[in-house]
């Protein structure tokens, strides 16, 4: 993703990293078969580039790849909002990236920034101020020219007091208001040293003033009529599917950073919130690609006959993706989870080990850091790997003065240890198995099953006891917006638990003025230490590749995916359809016989 907030929400309401069950469905129809064809098209032999594009090419990106065609993704359950500025999800943020761009962007393989929307910028001798120029070239897909004055408006939008944009407002509550220098230069003034600050400058993106001035940005939800990036939506059926088409006239074909890329003519994305469902239309040929983050269903579920027949590839993809963390949030603005033993306790009641072998086939690494990516094997050597040891939760919960009332059930000043759950999952097996060992520990514990809207507002308004949330990580990493206190009690906070530590706060803001990475990321290990000692999450598992499966007909970079991306960074953005590998596939299917088989593993390479 270009945006430079990058908390990567994901809701595991959505099924993003629970397991799901399925039958197996081990054959195709004719029917199926006929359906899996969908993707083949008549393409032009090339792309045809605009004769006065410049500058440098984005590595990832295949050159050759040709413009055309349509690709059919899962998008889960319908959000609340495309509208990522005002209700931060996983989706509607790859979905605005392919419409909306920043200023710069970090490059996608290297440790420096790259122009996209601003084709040049200086930086003050202070590193205080900092200057964008436009590309003269850039306009709206309505063909005004984009100003500073658009970008100036995205700051007026994103802090204005009554717009829902709290975790993009911590950020920008760095600076002043941006001034504008001429029609195409803009620039920005931070009221403090941060290292950050010139990454979050050169993520201002440039919001379309002559349409929304009049409008109320917390109604622009999924109509988004003017755009700057290379997609647009053409077609939009609530709860059903969100349609892309390409501009092929975008000002940023004009620039090499983009040859190779965007090569889908549309790109349909599928609402369907069971995971399950969303596997058997992969199977049917309904969807294209389809990333599977459920163990059971890798193991169990995707060997069926068109990928053994090599019609639908199977693989794991190891790249260079910042791995983040998820776990149980608690909710500490409760009473009930203000005790740091009662924290650990909940540690101690999760079985993990069990949960990884019975439903995840042993495919993830237990966690016991926030940052696991910092170090090495993914483990904090500091940290407490909390095993399941029911006598260690009692002992911690008699401690905290938590003692068996008349019918076995703990209690504590005569008030009973209640814990809810809210979920809008349907897979309820690790939920469940969880709930049965707080039961034994005579915790009287409860699963609230609600829809993904209800449960967004639940978390917007820091009105549950506990969530199982997963959060990816950034190769800039800026604990801020998840760690301050300052940001505990704002509406939509990505500080979930509501964690308010001095100690916390105190690291935080030495980070800020460190601008060497290593140093910083010292820092941020100290973080971690205090984080595992208090306890704000029930940490649970992650894994350090990804799983996807896709028909065999589209072109691929080297790598399958970018070096720091993920299926929805990647698959828009460098894969296109493949005239030859359809007609193989086509002929293949229609004969039914084999393809050679494609690798079961990508590792990325150089």
């Amino acid at each position: 993703m270009k945006f430079s907030v990058k908390a990567c929400f994901v809701l595991l309401t959505v099924g993003v990293l629970l397991a799901a069950s399925l039958s197996a469905c081990n054959g195709e129809s004719s029917k199926d078969k006929k359906s899996a064809s969908k993707g083949a098209v008549n393409c032009p032999a090339s792309t045809v580039y605009p004769a006065d594009a410049d500058g440098e090419f984005d590595p990832i990106a295949d050159t050759s790849a040709v413009a055309c065609g349509s690709i059919r993704l899962w998008g889960s359950a319908m959000p609340k909002s495309f509208n990522m500025w005002e209700d931060y999800n996983s989706f509607s943020a790859g979905l605005m990236s392919l419409m909306f761009e920043p200023l710069v962007s970090l490059h996608t393989t290297e440790e420096r920034p790259v122009g996209i929307l601003a084709d040049k910028w200086e930086i003050s001798a202070d590193s205080m101020t900092f200057t964008f120029h436009i590309d003269p070239r850039a306009k709206w897909s309505d063909g005004v020219q984009i100003t500073a004055e658009d970008v100036q408006y995205y700051y007026d939008v994103i802090m204005d007091p009554k717009n829902l944009t709290p975790i993009f407002k911590v950020g920008l509550s760095r600076f002043e208001r941006p001034k504008i220098l001429d029609s195409l230069t803009i620039s920005i003034t931070a009221k403090d040293v941060h290292w950050a600050n010139f990454w979050e400058a050169a993520g201002l993106v440039a919001f379309p003033k002559h349409v929304w001035k009049d409008q109320d940005f917390n109604q622009i939800r999924y109509k988004f009529p003017v755009v700057e990036g290379p997609y647009k939506i053409s077609e939009f059926r609530e709860d059903r599917y969100v349609e892309l088409s390409r501009n092929s006239n975008w000002w940023g074909f004009h620039k090499n950073w983009n040859r190779g890329k965007y090569n889908f003519e549309k790109i349909r994305y599928r609402f369907m919130e069971d995971r399950t469902k969303a596997l058997e239309a992969f199977k049917k040929g309904d969807l294209d690609a389809y990333a599977i983050y459920t163990s059971s269903i890798w193991i169990k579920q995707t060997d069926f006959d068109a990928v053994q027949k090599g019609w639908a590839v199977k693989q794991r993809i190891f790249n260079r993706e910042p791995i983040g963390f998820q776990g149980m949030a608690m909710n500490l603005r409760r009473d009930k989870f203000k005790d740091v033993r009662v924290r650990k306790a909940l540690s101690y009641l999760m079985d993990r080990k069990l949960m990884n072998e019975k439903y995840m086939y042993n495919q993830y690494f237990l966690l016991n850091s926030y940052y696991p990516d910092l170090w090495e094997n993914h483990e904090n050597p500091t940290s407490l790997n909390y095993p399941f040891d029911m006598d260690a939760a009692r002992k911690l919960l008699a401690e905290a003065g938590y003692v068996p009332g008349e019918k076995g059930m703990l209690e504590k000043d005569g008030k009973p240890f209640e814990i809810t759950f809210i979920t809008a999952s349907e897979d309820m097996r690790h939920l469940t198995l969880y709930q049965e060992a707080l039961k034994k520990a005579g915790i009287q514990a409860s699963i609230e099953q609600m829809s993904q809207s209800t449960l967004r507002k639940r978390l917007d308004d820091a009105d549950f006891d506990m969530y199982w949330i997963a959060w990816g990580s950034s190769r800039l990493k800026d604990p801020e917006a998840s760690w301050s206190s300052e940001t505990a009690n704002d509406p939509g906070t990505n500080n979930v638990t509501g964690l308010q530590d001095a100690v916390v706060d105190s690291l935080v803001k030495l980070q800020k003025t460190e601008f060497d990475l290593a140093k910083r990321n010292e820092i941020l290990r100290a973080l971690d230490k205090r984080l595992t000692e208090i306890v704000p999450y029930v940490l649970m598992w992650q894994c350090d590749f990804h799983r996807i499966l896709y028909w065999n007909r589209f072109g691929l970079p080297k790598n399958v995916y970018a070096k720091f991306g993920r299926e929805d960074e990647s698959i828009p953005v460098y894969w296109w359809l493949s005239i030859d590998k359809s007609q193989k596939l086509d002929a293949a299917m229609q004969s039914g016989k084999s393809l050679a088989l494609e690798p079961a593993e990508v590792h990325y390479a150089e």
